[in-house]
């Protein structure tokens, strides 16, 4: 190659190197001057309310609802990711929006669209140098003409000048890229990639409305108040408030950012009809016969068409979010309006179960005051009126308890179930405190046990002082069977008693005397009339006085039981023992005036002994008064 033509090359290659870093600095300066105001600020707090709002959608009532609000909220959560998702989507179609450095709908100008065009055409040179390479290579390997010199000559030079369309489309490339991210706000993207990795739900992206799958797919049953306790309701209610207050809440945020999506979308929105309007005015002066016109409108035409993808990459998703914000906006409405549906339900139904246990109470409380009216009416013993009235209490008070825990419980079923088992493990463990309560109303019936009652209980005989619901007190009676006084202790047995194999021994009700005898061995020739006559006179003489107050006792208990019972008399019968004759006489005597009666007895037998010579007794034989078996 001759050196000439070397020196020409290089020259050439100098001059154009010191021309277009000269030229890219001349034309990048007025373009950096005139970048756009930064509005990344409003494009990031937008972008940060998004992902709070959707954060605050995805916690939206993770309890349990019911199958009536469950599509609200998996419909509203499917609008949330979409929501996300379009509006990272937005930010990033605004960071190129705002890296355009425009904001008028005029065809782009000035230094940063020719540093774009000299890119361009940069980058078209290094295609058609490359081009013609190819080819003087094509021709120096099959040797054509001209020469191999002059072809090596070429190349050479070829070389030289790609190398320096190479240099100049890597400076104009990096001069735009520079211009772009300037204009962006510098760290824009950076920031929104960064907001888009603290969002989980953002990075796998939304799915498509149509093939989202549901947030949940189980189901409660609905809630019936109409089944519901006092306590499940207010519990409910309370939950009932909290939703409402969370989806009011919830639908102040979404118009919220739906304004502010309007209010980034507006500008945009502008300039993108704007860009149309001018699209059809350029399109309206398309007959031209200038070249350079025509040229110069396809230019336009060029221009208008990239910032018109530009723009409608920021416009759309903002405007699929706003339809999406509005479909959320009318999905809380209905989720709203359903739960104040359920919730005056709920009211209702607990007015009503409030009502329905004071209306209860009441009944029950008029029946307790007509039980008392009737207790003090028909109940003349103090003590029996003083039972009854123990009663009702319990039972009105046991009922009362029972109302209000049916009434405040909600499966009240399941209550009793457990109430069940309890009252088995109580009624085990205390079986005897049961039955002596039981036993007490057995006592308090027709033929029970009344306070000054003389019974017999496992081998004590005591006169009754008091019956309690669970226990029994007696007055201990000493002696040998005819002759009984007070030990001065108090006997305790428990009402239990009254089920026990052990003998129960009592007075015939309405009755207060008892039978005793006295045997009297007479000698085996004595006149049997005599002293049937003689001996049962006297004794007849003795129960005269008493008579009519036996007498009474006696009508008494024929009125209480349904069979016939022998009146009270004396009577006397004679009977042969070893000794000689023996005559037995059983006549009734007052349970407390026993003693006294016994010994009036006694002393008529001996004074009609001793008035009646042909009476007499065998001196083996003394007479002795004892309780009749």
């Amino acid at each position: 190659m001759p050196e000439k033509l070397k020196s020409v090359i290089t020259r050439r290659f100098l001059f154009g190197r010191i021309l277009l870093i000269a030229t890219i600095f001349l034309l990048a300066m007025p373009a950096i001057a005139a970048a756009p105001a930064n509005s990344d600020e409003q494009v990031l707090h937008y972008l940060n309310h998004t992902i709070e709002w959707h954060g605050r959608v995805s916690s939206l009532d993770q309890g349990s609802v019911s199958s009536n609000e469950i599509l609200f909220r998996d419909t509203i959560r499917q609008n949330a990711d979409q929501v996300l998702h379009l509006a990272f989507a937005a930010a990033r179609g605004q960071a190129a929006y705002l890296a355009s450095g425009k904001t008028a709908t005029t065809a782009p100008s000035g230094d940063a669209s020719k540093l774009a065009q000299g890119a361009a055409k940069a980058t078209q040179r290094v295609t058609e140098i490359q081009t013609q390479l190819d080819q003087i290579n094509q021709q120096i390997k099959d040797a054509t003409q001209p020469s191999p010199d002059v072809l090596s000559a070429r190349r050479d030079m070829l070389v030289s000048e790609l190398n320096l369309a190479k240099a100049r489309q890597g400076v104009l490339q990096d001069l735009v890229g520079f211009t772009n991210s300037n204009g962006a706000s510098g760290d824009l993207l950076q920031k929104i990639d960064e907001l888009e990795r603290s969002a989980p739900a953002a990075q796998s992206g939304a799915q498509p409305a149509s093939t989202a799958k549901p947030a949940s797919t189980a189901s409660t049953e609905n809630y019936r108040p109409e089944s519901g306790g006092i306590l499940s309701l207010v519990t409910e209610m309370f939950t009932l408030t909290g939703r409402l207050k969370e989806i009011s809440t919830l639908t102040d945020q979404t118009a919220d950012l739906q304004k502010q999506a309007e209010s980034l979308r507006a500008p945009i929105h502008a300039e993108l009809l704007d860009a149309i309007h001018r699209a059809d005015a350029l399109s309206q002066n398309k007959d031209s016969d200038d070249p350079k016109a025509l040229e110069a409108q396809g230019h336009e035409f060029d221009a208008l068409s990239a910032r018109f993808n530009l723009i409608t990459a920021a416009d759309i998703p903002l405007r699929k979010q706003i339809t999406f914000l509005g479909s959320t906006q009318g999905n809380l409405k209905q989720w709203r309006t359903t739960v104040d549906r359920t919730y005056g339900r709920v009211i209702r139904a607990l007015l009503i179960r409030l009502g329905a246990i004071a209306i209860a109470i009441l009944v029950l409380l008029g029946i307790s005051a007509l039980w008392r009216r009737a207790t003090f009416r028909y109940v003349n013993d103090a003590r029996r009126r003083r039972q009854f009235l123990l009663i009702r209490r319990l039972v009105v008070g046991a009922l009362i308890i029972v109302i209000i825990v049916g009434g405040v419980v909600t499966e009240f079923s399941s209550l009793m179930t457990f109430a069940g088992l309890i009252t088995a493990g109580i009624a085990v463990a205390l079986q005897t405190v049961i039955l002596s309560g039981v036993a007490h109303f057995f006592f308090m019936g027709r033929y029970g046990v009344r306070v000054g009652d003389r019974v017999t209980i496992a081998g004590v005989t005591g006169d009754v002082i008091d019956i309690g619901i669970f226990r029994l007190y007696l007055m201990e009676l000493g002696g040998d069977g005819k002759d009984t006084n007070p030990t001065g202790r108090i006997v305790v047995f428990s009402n239990a008693v009254l089920f026990q194999p052990s003998a129960f021994f009592k007075q015939l009700p309405g009755t207060d005397y008892v039978w005793h005898e006295v045997a009297l061995t007479l000698a085996p020739d004595t006149n049997h009339q005599l002293a049937e006559t003689k001996l049962l006179g006297a004794v007849q003489s003795v129960y005269a006085k008493y008579s009519d107050v036996i007498q009474k006792q006696y009508e008494v208990l024929k009125d209480t039981v349904h069979f016939q019972i022998p009146a009270p008399q004396p009577k006397g019968r004679f009977r042969f023992v070893d000794e000689g004759l023996e005559f037995v006489v059983r006549y009734p005597v007052e349970v407390r005036q026993g003693e006294e009666i016994d010994d009036q007895v006694t002393r008529q037998l001996l004074d009609a002994i001793q008035k009646e010579p042909n009476l007499r007794l065998v001196a083996s034989g003394t007479p002795k008064i004892q309780p009749a078996a």
